[in-house]
């Protein structure tokens, strides 16, 4: 599998639907409705 960087991951699952709720540190927590969080 070849391994890609956040940036690109973080695209990639915003053209998917999914969308940045918070942001705790390191840590991006998006949800794609807002009781399905990642």
């Amino acid at each position: 599998m070849k391994s890609i960087s956040g940036k690109k991951f973080a695209k990639i699952l915003e053209r998917h639907g999914w969308e940045l709720l918070r942001i705790q540190g390191s840590h991006h927590i998006y949800c794609i409705t807002r009781s399905d969080c990642l």
